[in-house]
């Protein structure tokens, strides 16, 4: 399965590479929701989220998310997302989209589903970067329309940056 993944996503540089983005004892990858409006829409602007990975297992369950906002978000009592495992839909392995690319700088891509403790699921668009840190985007559909309404209801998006911690990132 490593091989697929290589050959699919097109890296020069080997798939060993990716083995250094696993987090173990205890580790996880950290960081704070980027700041810029558009970025963060429906989404507080002091959320962070903390994600583990394994990249053995990129074309299936890869790790999971957790928001936190326990405290005083929209699932409270509880995180947004709690330990959420990010689910990849296998079939789009072998579809072109699977290969999509953000730009140079980044070693890999990939998106998988992750469920909210409250608000169903969310699209998680992962990229490994070159420096060893981390971009993810959470992507949260509109609510359906209601039969009043004059414009869409908001989606939510958005983008986190995140850089490797030895600890469980305080939450």
């Amino acid at each position: 399965m490593r091989l697929g993944l290589c050959v699919i996503s097109g890296l020069a540089l080997g798939c060993s590479t990716l083995e250094r983005f696993d987090t173990k004892d205890g580790e996880a990858y950290c960081g704070d929701i980027v700041s810029a409006a558009f970025v963060r829409q429906e989404f507080p602007p002091d959320l962070r989220v903390r994600m583990t990975l394994d990249t053995d297992l990129l074309s299936s369950v890869p790790g999971t998310l957790t928001t936190d906002d326990a405290a005083a978000g929209p699932c409270a009592p509880k995180p947004r997302l709690d330990a959420a495992p990010m689910r990849v839909t296998e079939a789009m392995l072998h579809d072109p989209l699977s290969t999509f690319d953000f730009g140079t700088g980044r070693d890999h891509n990939f998106m998988a589903w992750v469920d909210s403790t409250c608000e169903g699921p969310m699209l998680a668009v992962v990229s490994l970067l070159r420096n060893d840190e981390v971009e993810v985007r959470l992507m949260k559909p509109p609510a359906a329309p209601t039969g009043s309404a004059t414009e869409p209801p908001p989606a939510g998006f958005a983008l986190f940056q995140l850089t490797r911690h030895k600890s469980d990132c305080g939450f």
